[in-house]
């Protein structure tokens, strides 16, 4: 015959057990919920981690292009200066050379030669104006009348040039229809971009000058 005492033993135990149970399970909800919050966490950790490297990456790819950019334009600047520099002396060179040669006897048998292959142009003209520089005008007139009496020219009127202009004359007729240009100052600028292209391509091959 089971007692009051075991009866009560036994119901404490099976009240016990119960508890123990729903506690464990619980626990084991928990632990789930834990593990999904903390799996959840994870993601959002690493997706963030993942963005942040990211926009790290492409603002180092950035600044790394905009610095690379701004080098290669300051290098062609002082490109563009330096190659600018050196063209301007080797104008002013060969303006110095020019100087020279105006002194010379050729510089008058120059003059009456392009003068001579010039006015063919103007054959047709019954006046002509021929502007020459002041540097050596004397010598140069005297190559342009020569020229012009050459050519059969009579009626011509022969003045002084503006001081930019360097050696060499300029022809025009009366109507001011046919100019030519036949001064250094003139042949020295339309050879200024084949000048410029000729220095681009030796500082390019690094010769020296």
């Amino acid at each position: 015959m089971v007692t009051l005492e075991q009866k009560l033993s036994l119901f404490k135990k099976l009240v016990d057990e119960k508890v123990q149970k729903e506690i464990d399970e619980q626990i084991l909800n928990k632990d789930d919920e834990i593990k999904e919050f903390l799996e959840k966490e994870k993601q959002v950790l690493e997706s963030n981690a993942n963005r942040t490297k990211k926009a790290a990456i492409e603002r180092i790819k950035r600044q790394k292009s905009e610095a690379i950019s701004t080098m290669i334009q300051q290098e062609r600047k002082l490109y563009l200066k330096k190659n600018e520099e050196i063209l301007r002396d080797l104008l002013a060179k060969i303006e110095d050379k020019i100087r020279d040669f105006m002194q010379t006897d050729k510089y008058k048998e120059h003059i009456e030669a392009t003068m001579l292959t010039s006015l063919e142009a103007f054959l047709s003209e019954e006046h002509i104006y021929v502007s020459i520089p002041p540097t050596n005008f004397n010598k140069a007139k005297e190559a342009a009348e020569s020229a012009l009496k050459k050519a059969g020219f009579e009626n011509y009127t022969i003045i002084e040039a503006e001081l930019n202009y360097i050696g060499g004359f300029v022809l025009e007729n009366e109507r001011q229809t046919i100019r030519l240009n036949k001064t250094f100052a003139e042949a020295l600028y339309l050879k200024r971009e084949d000048l410029g292209q000729m220095l681009h391509d030796a500082i390019r091959r690094g010769e020296t000058l």
